[in-house]
């Protein structure tokens, strides 16, 4: 039995509806069933999180936006922040700053594990000696190396870390190549799955293709959607399904409507039960420009789901093992996609053997595997950083 810990996990916004927010609280719901946990997050916008948290785990708010704020806050959150934030990062501001530093400033002894480049920054500037920082980044290598305000955030922080963690051996060999001096404490750690891999595979009978995601430009529903609709004519029966919210939405139903699908494609928005979509489904789409990991590819893996995925950078490729438990295309290869979709609408029995492979792969990502792997971290960062990390990395 691992020894009980103080572990915090710093967030942007806990209440959000991506994958980052739901992959981190599934582990802070697992950690904490042997540990003190507490989850901070930067501010919330509405009254419950839209994934689920577990009552062990403490949740901080430092900043309520949905709050009247008075005169001095109001002044504090218009200027601007010190922490050099991604573009996105619309909330920072010294106000931020402040109640940062001043959350961080008091941790107890224990580890830190921060979640993206601006906060791994608060971490190592305001966290005390005493608190193990672990940097976790959910984004792949080239989209942090393609805005220079993130490489100057990166250069001046990752060093000082007591150990970074990275979502795919692409990733971390990358990272080991700009950052030699610190290429011991670099660790690829995965996602967990947010449920236990099914005992049997999805019956793969309904005539239904899904695609989960945030409705934005990177996770590529355009181009899915075209794919789709160059063989729907082929498979009669089929449908698409893309559940998801987000600022995409009207160019959406736009372009379903332009192509005459609207009893075809389907955009249901956010569901509660992704799990229970995915089992219901028999293929799997995952259209994306690029992917920190493929959270919703493995959980489609998980319940016996074949998938088709673009080779985007950088999750996919080590994922999934094209014409062996899913179907790999060349990114941006809308012909070979719509053929491969085309190939599994088809084949009953291509679709049960890619997918019964997928479902005894997907055990990697088995979340007591996965936290296992963050014990090791936990107890090797006890002995050093470095050495801490070297280990790990010979296993990841």
């Amino acid at each position: 039995m691992a020894a009980q810990r103080t572990i915090t996990i710093l967030m942007f916004d806990a209440f959000g509806r991506g994958g980052v927010a739901r992959a981190t609280l599934s582990l802070a719901n697992r950690l904490a069933e042997r540990h003190k946990v507490e989850v901070i997050t930067l501010y919330r916008r509405r009254e419950q999180p839209r994934f689920p948290i577990d009552p062990r785990v403490r949740l901080t708010v430092l900043r309520d936006a949905r709050l009247h704020e008075g005169l001095l806050w109001t002044a504090l959150h218009r200027r601007p922040t010190r922490l050099q934030p991604e573009p996105s990062e619309t909330e920072m501001s010294l106000l931020t700053d402040i109640l940062l530093r001043r959350k961080l400033s008091r941790l107890k002894p224990g580890v830190l594990i921060t979640t993206r480049p601006s906060l791994h920054l608060a971490a190592t500037r305001f966290a005390p000696a005493h608190v193990k920082v672990v940097g976790q980044d959910h984004a792949p290598y080239d989209v942090r190396f393609g805005n220079p305000r993130q490489v100057e955030v990166l250069r001046a922080t990752l060093p000082r870390l007591d150990a970074y963690t990275v979502l795919t051996e692409g990733d971390a060999r990358s990272y080991r190549s700009s950052f030699p001096e610190s290429g011991d404490a670099i660790v690829r750690l995965p996602n967990m799955l947010s449920w236990k891999v099914a005992a049997e595979p999805a019956p793969l009978e309904n005539p239904v293709v899904v695609a989960a995601g945030r409705l934005s430009r990177e996770k590529g529903f355009r181009r899915l959607v075209r794919s789709f609709a160059a063989v729907a004519d082929q498979h009669p029966q089929w449908r698409l399904a893309i559940h998801g919210e987000g600022g995409t939405l009207g160019e959406l139903e736009e372009l379903v409507e332009r192509l005459g699908l609207q009893d075809r494609v389907l955009l249901p928005g956010h569901t509660e039960d992704l799990r229970t979509e995915l089992a219901n489904a028999s293929v799997f789409a995952l259209s994306s420009h690029y992917e920190g990991f493929g959270m919703a590819l493995v959980e489609a893996m998980s319940l016996g789901v074949p998938a088709v995925s673009f080779d985007c950078p950088r999750g996919p490729g080590e994922i999934v093992d094209d014409g062996r438990n899913g179907l790999l295309v060349e990114d941006g290869d809308l012909v070979a996609f719509s053929a491969a979709l085309s190939r599994l609408m088809g084949d009953a029995d291509l679709r049960r053997r890619l997918g019964g492979t997928a479902l005894a792969d997907a055990a990697a990502y088995d979340p007591d595997g996965v936290v296992a792997q963050w014990e090791d971290l936990f107890e090797a960062l006890d002995r050093g950083p470095l050495r801490a990390a070297r280990e790990l990395a010979r296993t990841s």
